[in-house]
């Protein structure tokens, strides 16, 4: 079972100093399509690992970078379980 982390944006703008802000902090983030389990106002998704989230969380709460949503996706095979664990508006 594969498990990773993809956060939502709401403007590609924010996408991009969103990735920019990670690769300055040597985190490993992707920018994906969003995946169509999940919505989004902004085509770009990040997705980065497990072992990044506390790092990311952790800048995220400190304001250096904006995301909407970040989701917990668990994967088995080609099926895969989305879980919203954090909102903008619910930090």
């Amino acid at each position: 079972m594969d498990k990773y982390y993809v956060a939502t944006f709401y403007s590609t703008s924010q996408a991009l100093r969103f990735e920019k802000s990670m690769l300055q902090q040597a985190l490993s983030v992707k920018m994906i399509p969003v995946p169509r389990i999940i919505s989004s106002s902004c085509g770009l998704a990040a997705r980065f690992t497990e072992a990044d989230w506390p790092a990311v969380a952790q800048t995220l709460a400190a304001g250096t970078a904006e995301a909407e949503e970040v989701y917990l996706f668990t994967a088995a095979g080609k099926s895969a379980q989305a879980e919203r664990i954090w909102a903008r508006d619910n930090e």
